[in-house]
């Protein structure tokens, strides 16, 4: 989890410009003093407080929209709202979403770090996604996701990992601001098989540009499980986060730390 939300601070302050004019990213530090947390980070937060508290994902999913929709961050340009349109016409509705957006994968990863069977994740990251997301393409592509993650926590090699996924790693061509998880998937496996640490999983996915917050969150929530990340990196991520979200990440480590770890397959 921590990884998806460093990956969202680094991504942060170059997303709207792509939004018009998407071009390859260059970065140096991966949290800058300007970076800010987005949607992304809102609302795998939210997913873990589904986890922690038992409580179905689809109503914590509209309980957190509504309360930090209108939470703009202090830099410009930015969008009007933290929230995509179409996701806030969901959450105040009574109807299923359809939409095949890479929201589904960047929010996915506490599934993938809480749950300590593959059955588990399979089944919760699909509880975790059909409200919003019950299509064929987000449902494949964040179970992909809180895979890697679990078979990354028993120490598979990625090899072993590319093997029992069937994954295919290609480097992706990026034209234009990337919205579909089809759109999303190519670049995130490539920047995370073909990294050797998380900063550098992180800078690769920036650096194709498109979605940055969103490529970076998904490549780091997968990179902080594959390869780990400096507490120094973490310290900083937490001092850009209100106190109620530092809250949920110390009891959601605690709770998963606190279990037996599990075994190999």
């Amino acid at each position: 989890m921590f990884g998806a939300i460093i990956g969202d601070l680094a991504g942060s302050i170059y997303e709207f410009e792509q939004f018009k004019n998407c071009h390859p990213v260059k970065i140096n530090n991966i949290i800058e003093k300007d970076s800010f947390f987005s949607d992304d980070t809102i609302l795998t937060i939210a997913v873990a407080d589904a986890i922690l508290n038992h409580v179905e994902y689809e109503t914590k999913l509209k309980e957190y929209a509504t309360i930090y929709n209108t939470h703009l961050p202090d830099y410009t340009p930015y969008f009007k709202t933290m929230f995509s349109p179409n996701f806030i016409e969901w959450t105040k509705s009574n109807r299923q979403g359809e939409s095949s957006g890479n929201g589904a994968m960047m929010r996915i990863s506490p599934v993938g770090f809480f749950f300590n069977t593959e059955e588990e994740v399979i089944k919760n990251s699909y509880l975790a996604t059909f409200p919003s997301h019950n299509s064929k393409e987000a449902i494949n592509c964040a179970r992909i996701v809180a895979l890697i993650i679990f078979y990354a926590r028993q120490q598979m090699s990625k090899q072993e990992i590319i093997n029992k996924l069937n994954l295919k790693i290609t480097k992706p061509v990026i034209k234009q601001f990337n919205y579909t998880c089809a759109d999303t998937i190519d670049l995130c496996l490539y920047s995370l098989f073909n990294s050797n640490n998380f900063e550098e999983s992180i800078k690769t996915a920036i650096s194709f540009g498109g979605d940055t917050d969103t490529n970076a969150c998904i490549v780091g929530s997968m990179a902080e499980a594959m390869f780990g990340i400096d507490e120094k990196l973490k310290n900083k991520a937490l001092k850009k986060l209100p106190n109620e979200f530092k809250k949920i990440i110390k009891a959601f480590y605690d709770k998963i730390d606190n279990t037996k770890p599990i075994q190999k397959i």
